[in-house]
């Protein structure tokens, strides 16, 4: 009988929210029986409710006879109270009923907890592990470098440099520069090429020619073919690495992103820890191949395997290609419109100008400008750095840059994870960088005899930098109300920010060693950079967010929004700041 009553009122009034106790009303366990409409809706189908429990045959019969008498007081009411909310840019009710019939159900919560670790097992694990060995091969060059490849070409390494001449300071310089003009030049297009084509086979069509142009470097005879292969190595690693966040946020809320960014981006410092390591076991080859070459070969060939592995194995999109069936692939939808609607379409031109004219977007990259120049300071001359802290053999160096990684690892973990709890960005990116910037302003100005002391602040420099990494990605993303200015903000973002990248290839040139003091007063004023506009933003943001407020009131708990026109223009549009 109560049961009845429910379904009735259910008809009425179907807009459903989450259910404030599972034993809602007097025992009944119903996970979707709460209602969302006019004061009056929710009265009504509540009081039926309770005065069901003591009914019995003409009470019953007067019971739904009142319902009946109700419906057409209430139901012009709640069809006016959907009509606004959806003027306000609320997604369709049709929308809104089907994604909570399914997420808020008991039985599909369990079903959602399995889904979300088969998810996160198919694409946690596996960009985790490309960016792994995108990372290794990005950096590997500073490890070469060690082992002979700035030598001269004649000489026993078989390096680049001219006859039996090494590359100069500067030359190497460019070497590690060139890698981010293609990285730059190409992020635009690679982010756009996930929303046009198949993320799968555009993430194997990166990975697999990243992989090749870094195999080639073990060909190169002179100092102008290593620019080339660098050149064409940056180029794919841009078609490939800078989608990827924008390919998460297809599958993942906005409050689960930081963890996950941080599983692509973590391998950042895992890398350079166990690129330390490989470099270290390749330095005992003996062979009349010189060890650079067993560097590049060793750590590119995993990385082509698994670029073609991803064809098969990796989803494309919730809508498309999921690699999901039944409930899963009933559970990938509603969560991709559980937050945000986008009915994606062809790209709009007032999109594109939208994202052009964006200020959040330039703000956002001039907080990744410095991180960026920072991060390829570390990279490209950390090895070289540490060596001048009385490590002197190649081998020593290259294993004492384990420790710097090893820290970045465990604190960008513990940042995501903050990041995402609070759902906050900007004050954990202030505060990491002001501790980054003490860091490199006191080992600028310790005796050249701390060695100690320098390692440490190496370390905790080294940890705060690469800290900052998943945050500051995951709240550009965030931030981008709709896929299209999303996917085109995304790359402006990372290609504006990699504009740091270049700069942070001259910050320690080898004629500042030992002390590289220049280069630690630059990396103080990165920081200290960051930090500022890091703090500005967030405080921008917040005061976006309490204006609308203010002006249209706060968004309803629960509702998705429609973004398929307006993006983040939308009045119910908060950012996370």
């Amino acid at each position: 009988m109560t049961t009845d009553i429910f379904l009735q009122a259910r008809r009425q009034y179907p807009i459903v929210l989450r259910p404030s106790s599972p034993d809602e009303f007097r025992g009944l366990n119903h996970s979707t029986d709460k209602f969302y409409g006019s004061p009056l809706c929710i009265r009504t189908a509540i009081d039926i409710v309770v005065e069901s429990l003591t009914m019995s045959g003409k009470e019953y019969e007067a019971g739904m006879s009142r319902t009946h008498t109700l419906e057409s007081d209430s139901s012009g009411k709640a069809s006016n109270d959907i009509k606004d909310l959806e003027s306000q840019g609320y997604a369709e009710q049709d929308i809104q009923v089907e994604n909570h019939q399914i997420l808020d159900d008991v039985e599909t919560r369990k079903y959602e907890r399995a889904y979300m670790w088969k998810l996160d097992c198919i694409i946690c694990p596996t960009i985790s592990l490309l960016y792994f060995f995108e990372y290794l091969d990005r950096g590997n060059v500073a490890n070469a470098k060690l082992y002979g490849l700035s030598a001269g070409h004649d000489t026993a390494s078989g390096g680049v440099g001219p006859g039996k001449k090494s590359l100069s300071a500067n030359q190497w310089e460019v070497v590690i520069m060139i890698f981010y003009v293609g990285l730059i030049l190409c992020q635009v297009p690679g982010c756009i090429g996930y929303r046009l084509f198949s993320p799968s086979r555009w993430i194997a069509f990166g990975v697999c020619g990243w992989c090749v142009c870094s195999i080639l470097q073990d060909v190169a005879t002179n100092y102008a073919s290593l620019l080339v292969c660098r050149v064409f190595l940056g180029a794919f690693e841009g078609l490939f690495g800078t989608g990827i966040v924008y390919y998460l946020s297809l599958w993942y809320k906005r409050n689960e992103l930081g963890m996950r960014v941080f599983f692509f981006l973590g391998p950042t410092a895992f890398a350079g820890a166990f690129g330390g390591l490989i470099a270290y076991g390749v330095g005992h080859i003996k062979s009349v191949t010189p060890q650079w070459k067993w560097l590049f070969l060793v750590e590119a060939l995993p990385g082509f395997a698994l670029g073609l592995f991803c064809l098969y194995w990796l989803p494309d999109r919730p809508m498309k290609n999921s690699r999901f069936s039944g409930r899963h692939q009933e559970i990938a939808v509603a969560r991709y419109h559980s937050e945000a609607v986008d009915k994606t379409g062809p790209i709009q031109r007032k999109h594109v100008i939208w994202t052009l004219t964006d200020w959040r977007l330039y703000v956002q990259a001039f907080i990744y400008v410095p991180t960026a120049a920072l991060l390829s300071s570390i990279s490209g001359f950390l090895p070289s750095i540490v060596s001048e802290l009385g490590y002197k053999s190649s081998t020593s160096a290259n294993l004492m840059t384990v420790p710097p990684y090893a820290c970045a690892f465990v604190l960008m973990f513990l940042t995501s994870y903050s990041s995402d709890y609070f759902r906050e960005r900007g004050l954990h990116i202030t505060v990491l960088s002001i501790i980054a910037a003490i860091s490199y302003i006191t080992i600028a100005n310790l005796e050249e005899t701390a060695l100690h002391a320098k390692y440490g602040l190496i370390c905790l420099s080294t940890a705060c930098v690469y800290a900052t990494y998943p945050p500051s990605h995951a709240w550009a993303a965030n931030n981008f109300g709709n896929e299209t200015k999303r996917a085109i903000g995304m790359g402006l973002y990372t290609a504006i920010g990699n504009l740091g990248s270049i700069a942070g290839s001259f910050f320690y040139p080898t004629t500042d060693a030992p002390l590289y003091r220049k280069g630690h007063y630059l990396a103080f004023g990165m920081s200290l950079a960051a930090a500022i506009i890091s703090l500005c933003n967030s405080l921008a943001l917040r005061a976006v967010n309490r204006y609308r407020d203010r002006k249209y009131g706060k968004p309803v708990e629960g509702l998705a929004i429609d973004v398929t026109e307006d993006a983040d223009n939308l009045p119910m549009f908060r950012f996370i700041t």
